[in-house]
């Protein structure tokens, strides 16, 4: 078997399934048809990608670093449904059974532990596919790794990712600290919306020039005079590839579980 390493974004993918089958099943049977339904698409992920390693990443309880540095991140969205909640370590289980096991870290995103993985078996010259529609990871494909969408079955590339934001795709992180991102309440610089962060990032190639320059029009003054904001977005937004994991890549390898 080719070496291949997929790293599973779990929560991503199972609150997304757990929404389509709250509008399909009763709830008396939600439960049920969200753990056939996450085994049905783990499966699925095993057949189409084989790999040959994988884990399922979960969130930590906080992001304890992102929280002390901005207090109100993450505090715009609603909280996941205590019924699934409740459902986490039973799903966990299932997952372990057809032979993925779980990993989280109390006080990190799932984010920032597939960051780091997939930053460090890239290295290492594994091939590394992250499952996830979360475009955050992005910028990781720069380093050759490939984001898969499970549910609209296909990979996301570079040149989408250009096209889509009409930048760099090396740009990334700074247009997304100047224009925020809503879904995680970082607000960016006030009043540079899509439009104006590409002009920027088309007359400069980063946000630190756009913050050097000597004789800014209104549009960079604006920036200028937002520089906290700015850079205070950009750390916030930033996926950390360095967390000490605790495990090495060996304790990964599938096994494909015995009937």
């Amino acid at each position: 078997m080719a070496k291949q390493l997929v790293i599973i974004d779990a929560l991503n993918l199972i609150r997304r399934i757990y929404a389509v089958q709250q509008q399909r099943t009763p709830d008396a049977s939600l439960a049920k048809a969200t753990e056939q339904a996450l085994t049905s698409a783990c499966k699925r992920i095993i057949t189409t990608l084989k790999p040959s390693h994988i884990i399922a990443v979960f969130d930590g309880d906080r992001c304890a670093w992102r929280e002390n540095l901005y207090p109100a991140y993450k505090q715009n969205r609603s909280p996941m449904p205590i019924a699934l909640a409740e459902q986490l370590e039973t799903l966990k289980d299932h997952l372990l059974d057809i032979g993925i096991d779980s990993i989280s870290a109390p006080n990190e995103e799932a984010d920032d532990i597939c960051a780091t993985l997939a930053s460090k078996a890239a290295k290492a010259n594994y091939p590394v596919t992250i499952i996830s529609t979360d475009r955050g990871y992005y910028s990781l494909l720069t380093q050759g790794i490939s984001l898969y969408d499970y549910f609209r079955r296909y990979y996301v590339s570079i040149d989408e990712v250009e096209t889509k934001f009409g930048i760099k795709i090396n740009q990334l992180g700074d247009y997304w600290s100047l224009v925020g991102i809503n879904s995680v309440n970082v607000s960016g610089v006030p009043g540079v919306g899509n439009k104006s962060a590409q002009t920027l990032l088309e007359r400069y190639t980063n946000t630190a020039d756009i913050l050097a320059e000597a004789q800014p029009d209104k549009l960079v003054a604006k920036v200028q005079a937002n520089s906290k904001a700015l850079l205070l977005a950009k750390q916030l937004l930033s996926l950390k590839t360095d967390l000490k994991l605790g495990f090495s890549l060996k304790q990964l390898r599938y096994q494909a579980s015995t009937p």
